[in-house]
Formats: structure tokens, sequence, C-alpha cells
């Protein structure tokens, strides 16, 4: 769904294969860690995780998407939240980090609601359906979760 492509970073559309290949991949490194979304009946909506984690500074980047059909029913909010606090409590994370773009307010509301405060602003960092737009850099504290 081009919506959803629009805040992602990674190269899409791409065949199947490559995508599986990628979360076999993943599966070997120590600095990163993806999980799926998945409603109460195990469907799947969604990937989030850690892109990069930090160990020496404690620090861990974190990436979500969740598919069309599953927007505004508060998989997105109870995804990060929780991976959030599995950052801390299991990860040992005292800080996570973020990037979304300008044209994603919606995305930016749940991370502020969630504590993140935005920390700087990449301007023209990424090029978005024929358009360079900003990025901005959110950052959470541990002591800085909400948990609702």
């Amino acid at each position: 769904d081009p919506d959803v492509l629009a805040g992602l970073t990674v190269a899409f559309p791409q065949p199947v294969e490559g995508f599986r290949e990628w979360l076999r991949a993943t599966r070997t490194l120590d600095d990163q860690l993806h999980l799926v979304i998945e409603t109460l009946d195990a469907e799947p909506v969604g990937v989030c995780g850690f892109n990069r984690i930090d160990g020496r500074a404690r620090d861990g980047e974190v990436g979500i998407w969740v598919g069309k059909p599953y927007w505004n029913r508060g998989y997105g909010s109870d995804a990060m939240r929780v991976l959030c606090r599995f950052g801390f409590d299991h990860l040992n994370l005292q800080r996570i980090t973020l990037q979304v773009y300008e044209t994603n307010p919606g995305a930016r509301r749940i991370y502020e609601r969630l504590g993140f405060r935005t920390e700087g602003t990449i301007r023209r960092g990424q090029f978005v359906r024929g358009r360079h737009v900003d990025v901005h850099v959110m950052g959470l504290l541990a002591e800085e979760l909400v948990d609702e």
C-alpha cells in the first residue's frame, strides 16, 4: 500500500522471498530484533522492532509499520508501548530513539502520547512521493514511558 510505504525507508515493492530472506537474516544479528504484530486471533497486521541496539550506550532505535486496514485501531500504539517496555525491562536500554517523517503527524502524536520528545529535525532527510520531507528525530528515556 503506497500510504504504508510512504513512511518507510526500506525499498518496496519487492518479491515476497526477498522480504522473507531479510527476516531470516535479521535473526542472526545481535543488534536487531524484529517482531510481527498480531491480533488476538494471531492475524498478522504489521511489524515492529529494534533496527539498531547499542549495548554500550544502552540505546536502541525502533521502527514500526501497520497495514492500512488496521490503522486507527490501537495496534500501533499498543505495539510501540510493549516494544518500549520490553526494551527498557529486558534489553536493559536506558534510551530509545526513532525517526518519523513530517508527512506522518498521526504517528508523531502516538509517539508523543507514549512520552517521546522531538530532539531534532533532519531537514529534507528523505524523499517521499516525489518530494523531500523533513525527518523528526524523537527520543524516550526509560523513566519517561507513559504506561496507560
